[in-house]
Formats: structure tokens, sequence, C-alpha cells
């Protein structure tokens, strides 16, 4: 077998003219047996396909192939015993055996699993998919743990390389979205479900069956689809995101922490969107049924809280907004109004008297020599009239110089404080706020 091997892979790489053609070859193999290819030529490269006689594992493929040789670097830095024995199948921790490269590409594989098919991006693909990534994957040489430090006291720790953290992240976003069970996806076609969890859809600008683009070659229980271009679009890798408030969503919430003063008054609200439907198709929905009321610290102070901003920040600009909701939608969620009640006039005089004031800060790594994280400079003061639930635009292209992906309990946090003043408050502007989540849309 191993001699048919070589043989083989003498062939798969020859001089060949620009563009596209297609022919079949025979292969005469030293012990008189044939084997036919089918081989298509693109572009200086001529990629075979064959029957599973010489190979049966996608690993086969990429052992032989020297133009996804990136594929393979990878494949073994996670699992070096490939090199050292050809095993299709070994068992884990438990008893249950599952598919070695593939378990290297996040794909859960076992040996009694029908059918799959695996993207695999040559060399030239996954330079391509690098240089579209690398501007997402800039690391500090040091950060703050925001699980291990405490209020005054920073746990900063450090990067040796951050450019060996850079490839290893870049590496893992290529690998993850790679492999599919045939089985798995949906009949209508909507979208590509892959082994690691991710849906693909596509958009407007983004065709979800551009990622097979390239030559096929089936074997026994999988099909390999080499690609010469990477089509996974930036987008899937720092997705827009929202940071729904809850009670896990402030950074050192305890009313002793400098990061966090409110009232006790302070709770999520549940509303329910169904059951006031005909007032959120006209004035908004809140996201998840609930939004957060901040109360004031005290009749004449406003409430400061740090929302934390986890969700996979990467270096890059980012527009940041913050979801405002009405004080009204509280009182007709606790007291249980029905919408016949609610005519405009109700509405407009509890606004007028419930307005809301605030400003905003991020806090975010500078990559500060000793470590801790700057806060950027006050925004100017936001007012929200409370009359509908509002996005409001809190910092446009916001620039994060470093990624937190893949750092540990590392993440930018966004300061909201009410900025209602004594005058203010004579017109309407009220001493808390009623948030319900906070969107980071990349740019």
């Amino acid at each position: 077998m191993k001699g048919k091997k070589i043989i083989a892979s003498l062939l798969l790489i020859t001089g060949m003219q620009t563009g596209w053609a297609q022919q079949k070859v025979v292969l005469h193999l030293s012990n008189n047996e044939k084997v036919e290819y089918n081989v298509l030529q693109v572009d200086s490269i001529t990629f075979t396909e064959k029957n599973s006689m010489l190979r049966n594992t996608i690993w086969d493929f990429i052992e032989d192939y020297p133009l996804v040789s990136e594929l393979k670097n990878y494949i073994i830095t996670k699992n070096p015993s490939l090199l050292f024995y050809n095993k299709d199948y070994v068992p884990a921790k438990g008893g249950e055996t599952w598919d070695m490269y593939l378990k290297c590409l996040n794909a859960q594989i076992n040996e009694t699993y029908p059918t799959y098919t695996m993207v695999m991006p040559t060399n030239e693909a996954w330079a391509k998919a690098k240089e579209m990534l690398e501007p997402l994957y800039i690391y500090p040489n040091r950060y703050e743990d925001k699980v291990m430090g405490d209020q005054g006291y920073a746990y900063i720790r450090n990067i040796n390389n951050p450019d060996s953290l850079a490839n290893l992240s870049m590496e893992m976003d290529i690998i993850s979205p790679l492999v599919f069970k045939d089985d798995e996806q949906p009949a209508d076609g909507s979208y590509l479900l892959t082994t690691h969890g991710d849906t693909l859809r596509s958009t407007a600008t983004w065709d979800k069956n551009s990622i097979f683009n390239g030559w096929k070659e089936r074997m026994s229980k999988s099909t390999c689809c080499v690609v010469p271009e990477w089509a996974y679009p930036r987008e899937m890798y720092n997705p827009d995101f929202e940071v729904e408030i809850g009670d896990g969503s402030f950074y050192y919430k305890n009313n002793t922490s400098s990061y966090y003063k409110v009232g006790p008054e302070t709770k999520a609200v549940r509303f329910n969107n169904s059951l006031f439907s005909g007032i959120t198709d006209k004035y908004g929905r809140v996201g998840g049924d609930d939004f957060y009321y901040l109360a004031a610290p005290n009749p004449t102070a406003n409430p400061h809280v740090e929302i934390k901003l986890e969700g996979g920040v990467t270096s890059g600009k980012y527009d940041i907004y913050v979801v405002m909701v009405p004080y009204w939608y509280k009182i007709i969620a606790e007291d249980g109004l029905s919408e016949d009640f609610l005519d405009q006039h109700y509405i407009d005089s509890i606004s007028a008297m419930t307005k809301m004031s605030f400003i905003t800060r991020i806090r975010y790594n500078n990559n500060a020599e000793n470590g801790k994280d700057v806060l950027s400079q006050k925004s100017q003061t936001f007012e929200y009239d409370g009359t509908k639930v509002d996005t409001i635009l809190v910092a446009e292209d916001f620039e994060f110089p470093y990624s937190y992906k893949n750092l540990r309990y590392s993440y930018p946090t966004l300061l909201i404080e009410g900025a209602t003043r004594a005058a203010a408050a004579k017109n309407g502007f009220m001493y808390f706020l009623c948030i319900d989540r906070v969107i980071l849309k990349r740019k």
C-alpha cells in the first residue's frame, strides 16, 4: 500500500498551461493493477481524482498532497503521534474511538459515522485566510486577568510571544469550519452546519456554497474539497454582537465597589413582548424579554456601572450602541396595565417626567507598561427622551488596539454613568437609567 502511495504522489503536481482542462489518466502499478484518475488542470496545477484503492481516508490524502502541507503541519503539531503510526481511529478516554486527524480539526467523527465532507485549503488559500485574519489578532505583551484581579488590585498576565498567539488564533479560526457531517445538513439547503457548531448562511454579499468552489475527491466515507481560494468571509470570525444586560453583565458587582454604584431597587424587569405586542410594535421590543433598571444610589446621585463586553472583541474599530428603554415600560410590566389604558396622552405625560441622561467611557487594554487597562475620554452627555426603545450611538469608530479573543478572563468594559444634574431634574430628567443591551458593530 505504501508503494502505491509513493507512485501516486509523484503524479500530483505537474506543469500545465494556464486555464481549465480535464482528462482521464490510467496509472499502471508495478503489480499490473490499473487505477483510473480524473485529472483537472487549473493554472499550472494538476489536481487528480481517483478511486479509494490508493487512499482510504482524508489523512492519506493530506499526507500525499504537498499543496496542503500547511494543513498537514497544523494537524501534526496538534497530534505528533500521526508521524509514528498509521491508525485511522484511536481510543479516547472512556473507550470511545475518534478519528484522530479530524479530532485535531474540532470535528467529532467516530468510526461508525457514515459520511462527511471536508473543505481542504491549499497552501495559497491558507495564506490568504491568514492575510484576512491577521488584523483581528494583534496581541499586547500583557493584560489584566479580570477574575484573578480585584478592586484596587490588577492581576497582570504576560504574553511572552504575541506573534505566536496570533498565529495560533488564526489557525484555530481557519480549521474550525472545515468539516461537515453530511446527514446533519438541512434538507432545504438553507444553511450549512459545521462539526464545530457554526451555522453558515448566505448573505446579500456572500454565497455559503462558495466555500466548496474547488476540486473534489471522494473516498470510502468522505469527500475532500480542495479549494485554491479562501471563500469564508471575515464577518464570520468577528461578527457584530450584543451584550444583554443581566446580573452577570456588571464588572465587580457589589455596592462597595467603585465600579458599581446603584440603589437597592436596582433589578432586572421582566417585560413580555408578546403580551404587549401592540405597544412593542409601535414603541420597540425589549431584547430577551427583560431590561435592567439602575436605581439611584440616593435621591440626588446618579447610578454608575461598568458592563463587561464579553463576546470576542478583536483588534480593530467598532461602533458601540446602548439600547435604552422607557421608564413607562417598567410601570406597565409591574402594574400589569392593559394596552387600552395606554393612550398617547398618558405615554407623553409619563415620558416628559422620566427622561434620562448619561455619559460613557471605555476601559480597554492599551499595552500600558504596568499592564493595567486605561479609560477613554468621557463621551458627550447623551439625553434620552424616554418615549420609545431607542438605540443610541455612544462611540463611533472606536478602535481597540489589541484583541481579547483567546485571552483568559480578559475583556473591555463600557462605563455608563447617569448625568442628571439638579437643574436638569427640574425639566423631567431623573436619577435612574433603564438599559436593555449594548451592541458592538464591527467596522
